[in-house]
């Protein structure tokens, strides 16, 4: 019988090359050639980073976000104030920035509590059983079939009535900002994970059955080791997907309550608060509302462009 032919050394060192680069590694690279997903987590990237140094060094915010000037009314853009200002005088790049750093502490803060809300009972209810299945998923339906607008405002009123610890604002030294933040993150987290908890159910039912799953288990595995092991590395791609978005919706549904007046406190802003001054002012004074609605686009588009990378290089239909 002729033995088999050898393997080449390119095949060999290709073949080994894959491997140590790993999932992730290759994920990246993929990404990476993904230019319109790259340039647009870039983009991200300065929003956020811009967004904390105004809050921090002041020489970037140029002036205080809430100081107001009546002789500096309604300006346009100029050399002292680059994107103009609002009624009451106050400088719009430094406001502009204010409320983008509120409104990404809610979106991030509030997508990091429904991950952990909807993995959790999505992890539950997918392997404890079809008594467990049976009543959370009973609970995800009531919620998601509740209105999420309407459940929003309300979790809100009632958790507003309530005092919070400091947790940290654009502007500390504006009483009730810490509170606000901390009760917006919850009212949003309120209703958001059911989508999270039911990709996560879905998910690793299917990964339940996979013959590596089953083999891990016949041979003593513990069911914390296959879980940590096995099924949750394998969600864990469609989750970082759902992540990025899940934090441009958190986003807008804070920009939704501060529009309808139940943001941030003023004189703070938030994009939702900014649009709302804007549109106050719109006939005389329209670039007030620009602004923020750009940087809400931006910050739509940017999260979806890199979730649609991602989900991309993630997906093993996609691997060559």
């Amino acid at each position: 019988m002729a033995a088999d032919p050898p393997i080449s050394r390119d095949i060999q060192r290709d073949f080994m090359n894959t491997k140590q680069r790993g999932l992730w590694a290759q994920a990246w690279t993929r990404l990476v050639r993904n230019k319109l997903s790259f340039y647009s987590g870039i983009l991200l990237v300065v929003i956020i980073l811009t967004a904390v140094a105004a809050d921090i060094f002041p020489w970037v915010s140029r002036n205080p976000p809430s100081a107001q000037d009546y002789g500096f009314r309604d300006l346009g853009p100029t050399s002292q104030f680059w994107l103009g200002t609002d009624g009451l005088g106050r400088d719009l790049w430094a406001r502009l920035w204010q409320g983008t750093l509120f409104s990404l502490k809610v979106g991030i803060g509030a997508e990091l509590l429904v991950l952990t809300i909807g993995i959790t009972v999505g992890m539950l209810a997918a392997l404890g059983g079809k008594v467990t299945d049976a009543v959370l998923m009973w609970i995800t339906d009531m919620t998601f079939a509740f209105p999420a607008l309407l459940a929003i405002i309300l979790a809100r009123q009632v958790l507003f009535n309530r005092d919070w610890p400091i947790i940290g604002s654009g502007d500390p030294q504006i009483p009730g900002i810490p509170s606000v933040l901390l009760v917006t993150i919850l009212a949003i987290s309120f209703v958001s994970w059911v989508t999270v908890a039911r990709l996560v159910r879905g998910q690793m039912l299917s990964i339940r059955e996979q013959d590596y799953v089953m083999a891990a288990r016949a041979m003593g595995a513990s069911p914390w080791r296959v879980v940590r092991a096995h099924m949750l590395p394998n969600t864990l791609g469609a989750i970082i997907v759902a992540a990025t978005f899940g934090v441009p919706t958190r986003i807008f549904a804070e920009a939704t309550l501060g529009f309808i007046g139940l943001g941030v406190p003023p004189p703070a802003a938030s994009l939702g608060s900014l649009i709302t001054e804007g549109l106050d002012h719109l006939r005389t004074n329209s670039w007030e509302i620009f602004w923020p609605l750009l940087i809400v686009a931006i910050l739509m588009l940017a999260f979806t462009f890199v979730g649609d990378g991602l989900r991309d290089a993630l997906d093993p239909r996609t691997r060559k």
